[in-house]
């Protein structure tokens, strides 16, 4: 009887390790990395207008040469955690155009996105912490407001890449009489830490909820002199961190306007760049900005590409709309991880 009962025990004994080993093969399988990659994409047709209702079936994604299944997908609205830097080292007549919008920028959000307001010319300050408070976003774009411009930065600021200083025949500067042998020289760039600002945006921005769509609102002319991070470095940061750039550019003649480094940021985050000079304009960018940001479709895959050594590695992404002529904005890759 003994006898039985000590090989029952040993039964359920084993039967009891058998189910412990199970759990924890099935505990290994839900702690298995599976990493996501996250795709948001804005999709325009003719005059730049977005193109809603568009379904999963739509989307061709490739990475690194490779098709890709899409298996999330959304089209959902969702709110913002932006962070606004505006460039307060522009012309004083852009700073005054700007001045005269933050009305409308503070208006461009609802009452679901959150704010962080930043300013920078030689240096970056935070003018507001993240905030879904009206009364303090609109305080802060009053503080932005009240600011003089310095006019000595009008004769110095870039106007592009084109510009020469000075009168001009042919392309060539012009040497006054009676200064022969004098080399005419540009005057200093003056110091404009644009990718400093944008780095300390997106750093602020990796701690916010990732159910919002996190983007930087750049509001600057795109110089860019004397930063401490470059822009490699940058955006680096930016597509980690899966932020977008948004950018309104001013003070910039058609042809700087191809080369921005404002350009480059939205090209390779997803974001978007609007170059306006009127009140007008720079007011109707502000919503145009807010609507596309929050009214994406996001694709999501799992990475049928592998990393052989190392890493990290840069994917390459592509998404193509089949079957129509529409333009898709979205990051340009990503960096993935052993």
């Amino acid at each position: 009887m003994r006898r039985k009962a000590r090989t029952l025990g040993k039964l359920i004994l084993l039967v009891l390790l058998l189910i412990a080993v199970a759990a924890s093969a099935q505990d290994y399988k839900i702690r298995a990395k599976v990493d996501l990659v996250v795709v948001p994409v804005t999709v325009k047709g003719s005059g730049d207008k977005l193109i809603p209702g568009l379904t999963q079936n739509d989307f061709v994604l490739i990475e690194d040469g490779r098709r890709q299944t899409i298996t999330n997908f959304t089209a959902d609205p969702v709110p913002l955690s932006a962070a606004v830097v505006v460039d307060t080292g522009i012309s004083s007549g852009s700073l005054s155009k700007i001045q005269k919008t933050f009305a409308a920028l503070a208006g461009a959000f609802s009452e679901f996105d959150e704010v962080a307001v930043y300013r920078y010319d030689k240096f970056v300050a935070k003018v507001l912490d993240f905030s879904q408070n009206p009364e303090r976003i609109e305080a802060a774009m009053n503080t932005l407001r009240d600011l003089k411009p310095d006019t000595r930065l009008d004769a110095n600021l870039p106007r592009g890449p084109f510009s020469v200083p000075g009168p001009v025949i042919n392309g060539a500067p012009v040497v006054p009489p009676g200064q022969l042998g004098v080399i005419v020289t540009a005057p200093p760039k003056p110091t404009k830490v644009l990718h400093d600002a944008i780095f300390t945006a997106a750093s602020d921005l990796a701690t916010r909820e990732r159910n919002r769509r996190r983007i930087v609102l750049v509001i600057s002319d795109g110089a860019a002199n004397g930063s401490n991070h470059s822009y490699d470095e940058t955006a680096q940061s930016l597509l980690e961190k899966g932020i977008q750039v948004y950018a309104v550019g001013l003070d910039q003649p058609f042809p700087y306007k191809t080369v921005s480094v404002l350009a480059d940021y939205a090209r390779a985050t997803g974001g978007d760049v609007y170059f306006v000079n009127s009140v007008q304009n720079i007011e109707k960018s502000y919503s145009t900005v807010t609507e596309e940001a929050r009214n994406q479709y996001v694709l999501g895959y799992i990475s049928n590409n592998e990393i052989v050594g190392p890493g990290p590695v840069f994917r390459d992404i592509a998404v193509e709309v089949t079957g129509r002529n529409l333009k898709a904005l979205h990051r340009k890759g990503y960096y993935q991880y052993p």
